[in-house]
């Protein structure tokens, strides 16, 4: 099976959200799918799928889970399609089947990189929480109700994975899983991450659930969180938001994005794309 390791939310190799994307060569069991993404140990890997009827069925892997969604590996992947089997065009309309969902991407040649723009369709505003509820889940992330601003909502939204939006004013850097039990306790207000996010600034970071792993670009967030901000009156439809994650890790990015000023209000996240490698897994299905 051929594989592509490429970055993303970033212009240049080594820099942004690290991907890989797989071609599968036939079908695979999910146990030897996760093993791939644990042996690469990418936040997510990729693995794509012989194209029917003008769309890619593609499957997403934590080194945990496998995920109904996500961002950063969209972009990624659509990029790679775009220069596997469309390097001859310099754009290229992409279409992809996660599970049941079909996500609509573009791609175009910038250089050596790709720039690639994804509709991750009409948000779903889910819950409001109380600010009476803030200090557990401030707690869970090493900060205090003080360093949680009281002007902006807490709001889980979803483009696709629902996100709980917290916006921390005040000691951001500081921010980390400190408990277990969190994935229980943001489940209660129908959440399935958290998204810190600093209002004055845009920056943003985000784990799963255990705190073990922090991401370094998070474009599934991204798309609720740029909803959220048009929702509430921080920005316009249309406006180009940037946000930037990352730059604890020392993999600063930058992943901008828009509501459409249409009556579906849909959001757009756009991304670079850099590739770093290429290669072949020789190993066959174990199970």
């Amino acid at each position: 099976m051929n594989y592509y390791h490429v970055d993303v939310f970033s212009e240049k190799p080594l820099s942004g959200n690290g991907l890989s994307v797989v071609f599968v060569e036939n079908n695979m069991s999910e146990r030897f799918l996760l093993k791939i993404a644990q042996e690469f140990k990418q936040f997510e890997t990729a693995f794509v799928y012989q194209k029917t009827e003008g769309i890619y069925p593609v499957r997403i892997f934590t080194v945990q889970e496998e995920l109904p969604f996500a961002g950063h590996p969209v972009l990624g992947t659509a990029a790679v399609i775009h220069k596997v089997f469309e390097k001859n065009n310099f754009s290229a309309d992409i279409k992809m089947n996660l599970g049941k969902r079909t996500v609509f991407v573009k791609s175009k040649i910038e250089g050596p990189c790709f720039s690639v723009e994804m509709n991750q369709g009409t948000p779903e505003f889910i819950n409001t929480i109380s600010q009476n509820d803030i200090n557990e889940i401030a707690d869970c992330f090493n900060l205090s109700k003080n360093d949680i601003s009281t002007e902006y909502p807490i709001e889980v939204v979803s483009t696709g994975l629902p996100y709980l939006l917290l916006p921390v004013e005040t000691n951001l850097e500081k921010a980390k899983i400190m408990q277990s039990g969190l994935e229980d306790l943001i489940s209660d207000y129908k959440a399935k991450f958290v998204y810190l996010f600093n209002p004055a600034t845009l920056e943003c970071r985000t784990w799963d659930n255990t705190g073990i792993y922090e991401d370094i670009a998070t474009g599934s967030a991204a798309g609720p969180l740029i909803a959220y901000l048009v929702k509430n009156g921080y920005f316009q439809k249309g406006e180009n938001i940037t946000l930037t994650q990352g730059k604890h890790l020392k993999r600063e990015s930058r992943l901008t994005g828009r509501v459409t000023d249409t009556k579906e209000a849909e959001v757009i996240i756009e991304g670079m794309v850099a590739f770093f490698s290429e290669g072949k897994i020789t190993m066959k299905d174990f199970s």
